[in-house]
């Protein structure tokens, strides 16, 4: 494929569909995002005592984030084949970008 193609190929990707939410959890509990599959473009944690886990179904999709570093994988989204939810350690906020 040529570059010109991949290029507007991942400018289609990045600019259709997408959600941005702040999911908030009032305690240790996982948060259900979206209940079909889907890729996920960005996690922010906002509060800075907690981590929150990005899980695919009941598979933890990448290791706990926390406010000190946001996942950024708006150039190669990350694919979610089950469901997206948000596994946190305490009572905080955190924003994703998904579709």
């Amino acid at each position: 494929m040529s570059l010109p193609r991949v290029t507007e190929l991942l400018e289609q990707e990045l600019v259709q569909g997408w959600t941005a939410a702040k999911i908030t959890a009032a305690g240790a509990e996982t948060k259900t995002v979206k209940a079909t599959a889907g890729k996920v473009a960005r996690i922010l944690v906002v509060t800075g005592a907690i981590a929150v886990t990005p899980v695919n179904g009941s598979t933890a999709a990448w290791d706990a984030l926390t406010n000190a570093a946001e996942l950024n994988l708006t150039g190669t989204p990350m694919t979610f084949s089950t469901s997206i939810k948000l596994t946190f350690s305490g009572a905080g906020d955190a924003w994703i970008l998904y579709k």
